[in-house]
């Protein structure tokens, strides 16, 4: 049996040899093809380079071509200027922010109707001719996004905050879920802008509901604000008094203990102190806070719409290299030359082959 055995060993290595052999086979293929592919880009790169070489003169006369003629256009044509204005809103009105961007940019972009822009943004025909588009998008980075993500799990159950993940309360919110937007502006006039400050802001928020609940915020706030100056003014009374009562009582004798105390009616016991004024002070200054809160937030909340950052006084060129005529017709002669050339060169192929074929 020894001997029916001795000759595996000798096998195995033989297979392991061959596999070897497989495996570095298939490596070279695969490198053999990623160097087909170099060299066949090389070629290809190489053939355009001496295709231009060839008709360096042609492609050379539609560049200065398109250069020179980009730069008369660009000459003869206006300039676009930008200026951006930053908002929140309240009331959740970003829906009707956002409608009524969308029908000023068509206003301006597509219709191109001065008049009825004129008479929505209460400004000269003149003006509103020069304006061109409207733009808006939410005012916002991934860390608010983050924040905003935490402070809604916390309002979920532990079965579902397990299972909401921040890609799909990112996938869940839109335009509308945020406070805060930017607004932008193109026109060809540069000194536009200050002239629509709080113009276009009213234009934005023209909805008699928000008006409404607006107003009754703001008068539910002074109410409140109203209902705690007369309790503060009662607290401050109330100390006036218990001030004077223990300055009286501190000319007959020494009381026992911190606070102001009162006597009984039969004159010989002393009651335990009612009350310290410094509770009251305490509750002064409570109140206090708390209407410097209201304050803050009638600022907050007077306004539909806050800005929080107005157009500047003049805008400033937002037109991008592909905008530029100078830029853009050199390139697109260049491109429309390699094309013309590429069907010379194919009609002369098809002529050769026809001739071919015929013969």
């Amino acid at each position: 049996m020894s001997k029916d055995l001795s000759p595996q060993p000798e096998s195995e290595e033989v297979d392991l040899g061959q596999l070897f052999k497989v495996i570095g086979n298939a490596f070279q293929r695969f490198f053999d093809f990623i160097a087909s592919i170099f060299k066949g880009l090389y070629k290809v790169v190489l053939l355009f380079l001496i295709h231009i070489y060839n008709r360096l003169k042609w492609y050379a006369l539609a560049i200065s071509l398109g250069v020179i003629l980009g730069f008369v256009l660009d000459k003869i044509s206006e300039e676009i200027y930008g200026a951006n204005v930053f908002i929140e809103t309240n009331y959740s009105s970003s829906h009707q922010v956002y409608e009524n961007m969308k029908y000023l940019h068509q206003l301006a972009y597509k219709d191109q109707d001065s008049i009825e822009l004129a008479r929505k943004l209460k400004i000269p025909v003149v003006d509103a001719a020069t304006l061109k588009g409207f733009y808006i998008e939410p005012d916002i980075d991934e860390n608010e996004k983050i924040k905003m993500f935490v402070e809604f799990k916390k309002g979920l159950d532990s079965l579902a905050r397990e299972e909401y993940t921040y890609k799909t309360f990112n996938a869940s919110i839109n335009f509308y879920s945020f406070k805060r937007h930017k607004i932008g502006i193109a026109s060809t006039d540069r000194f536009i802008f200050g002239k629509l400050r709080g113009k276009l802001i009213n234009a934005i928020t023209d909805n008699d509901y928000l008006i409404k609940l607006k107003n009754v915020a703001l008068k539910n706030y002074k109410t409140l604000d109203m209902s705690l100056q007369v309790e503060q003014q009662k607290m401050d009374s109330l100390v006036g008094i218990y001030l004077s009562i223990r300055d009286r009582e501190s000319k007959k004798e020494a009381v026992v203990g911190s606070g102001t105390n009162f006597f009984m009616a039969n004159g010989q016991q002393q009651s335990d102190l009612l009350m310290n004024e410094t509770v009251l002070i305490n509750n002064i200054s409570s109140l206090e806070t708390q209407r410097r809160e209201i304050e803050k937030a009638i600022v907050i909340n007077g306004n539909i719409v806050n800005v929080i950052a107005d157009f500047p006084d003049a805008g400033y060129d937002i037109s991008e290299w592909k905008d530029k005529k100078k830029f853009v017709l050199p390139i697109l002669f260049f491109i429309l030359t390699f094309i013309g050339f590429l069907l010379i060169g194919f009609g002369q192929y098809l002529s050769e082959e026809d001739k071919r074929l015929n013969l």
